[in-house]
């Protein structure tokens, strides 16, 4: 299997702020990100074969804060979605976005060129194949993100 790069914090921190605002902050955190069994969304990278080869979780108040804060959806929208757990289509729309954007982190140098395949709005929804994906992870980096003006979420960059 290809090794695809874990991203660094820099990095993530750098495309974030570039999409989400200059205020935005980012942390490791010790305990594991979006779990694969919640709300969360996951977003699966593709090879050029199109096959799964690495993986972003973005828990539900990342989902919302991220995908609102991008074209400047107000806060009470984002709140509304984790409160009902149900992220509306345009807050979608803006965190595939985000996660597009995102494909470059798994990308260095002579690393194979990879791309944003789905975004599926929970691990339940994965087919088997991408379930397994997500069970043979080589690499992680879990962040917090506090999104300025929205709030805190988690997001996982997992790599092969």
């Amino acid at each position: 299997m290809t090794i695809h790069p874990v991203p660094n914090e820099d990095e993530v921190r750098q495309i974030l702020k570039m999409l989400l605002g200059d205020k935005l902050v980012i942390s490791r955190t010790e305990k594991p990100g979006p779990a694969t069994d919640d709300r969360g969304l996951v977003a699966v990278f593709i090879d050029d074969e199109n096959v799964p080869v690495t993986a972003c979780l973005g828990d539900l108040h990342f989902a919302a804060y991220a995908g609102s804060a991008l074209t400047r959806i107000p806060a009470a929208g984002a709140e509304d979605a984790v409160k009902s757990g149900e992220i509306p289509e345009t807050m979608l729309g803006n965190f595939h976005e985000i996660m597009n954007i995102c494909s470059r982190l798994f990308m260095h140098g002579s690393s194979p060129h990879l791309r944003l395949d789905r975004v599926y709005p929970s691990a339940a929804a994965l087919p088997e194949k991408v379930g397994k994906l997500l069970e043979s992870v080589g690499g992680r980096l879990d962040l917090r993100v506090d999104v300025p003006g929205y709030g805190t979420g988690q997001v996982a960059f997992l790599s092969t």
